[in-house]
């Protein structure tokens, strides 16, 4: 085999390999990225707020979410107080995160929980 048969084979192989790669990259970075709801609640009415948390889970988990915390202990390191509840709930997507937040199932949960606790939502997405 010639050297410029070697040289020419060897080219198209590294252009494979870049190729290959800057695609890879593409779909990486078209990939959603998981995001985070993050919730502070300050309940209010406890049996009305209670009626709201019995519902809820099963909606979150409809929508692709899944709780990692859930009104367990928290502690505010810096910065004003933390609300007396911090849920934190992950979901594929900031997108699915969304979704579930505007579903008709939510809203009818959120009728719940209206007059039953001061809320902040946030959704944060991952790296």
């Amino acid at each position: 085999m010639s050297v410029s048969r070697i040289i020419t084979i060897a080219a198209v192989a590294i252009v494979a390999i870049v190729a290959v790669n800057v695609v890879s990259i593409l779909q990486q970075e078209r990939a959603p990225r998981r995001a985070y709801l993050l919730v502070q609640a300050d309940v209010t009415h406890q049996d009305r707020y209670a009626e709201y948390a019995q519902v809820a889970p099963d909606i979150v988990q409809k929508y692709g979410g899944r709780y990692l915390a859930r009104g367990g202990r928290s502690v505010t390191l810096e910065g004003p107080p933390a609300r007396g509840r911090v849920v934190v709930i992950e979901f594929p997507s900031v997108e699915a995160a969304e979704r579930f937040y505007a579903s008709p199932e939510y809203s009818q949960a959120r009728k719940l929980r209206e007059g039953a606790a001061d809320v902040q939502f946030v959704i944060v997405e991952a790296l």
